[in-house]
């Protein structure tokens, strides 16, 4: 069984070139949740600072 890569969501930003947070979590983070293409590790607690992000 292969483990899961979880990243941040600051890792996210940088390996698609972007800077804008906002922007990233409005036009890409939280489309790419609403349609199951990633999940939160913490669903309870989408704010935490401990929140990563794996591929469905």
């Amino acid at each position: 069984m292969s483990r899961l890569l979880q990243y941040t969501s600051k890792a996210l930003m940088e390996k698609l070139g972007l800077k804008s947070r906002e922007g990233f979590r409005r036009n890409y983070l939280h489309p790419a949740v609403e349609v199951n293409l990633i999940r939160m590790t913490i669903p309870d607690k989408p704010n935490s600072r401990n929140q990563r992000y794996v591929k469905i």
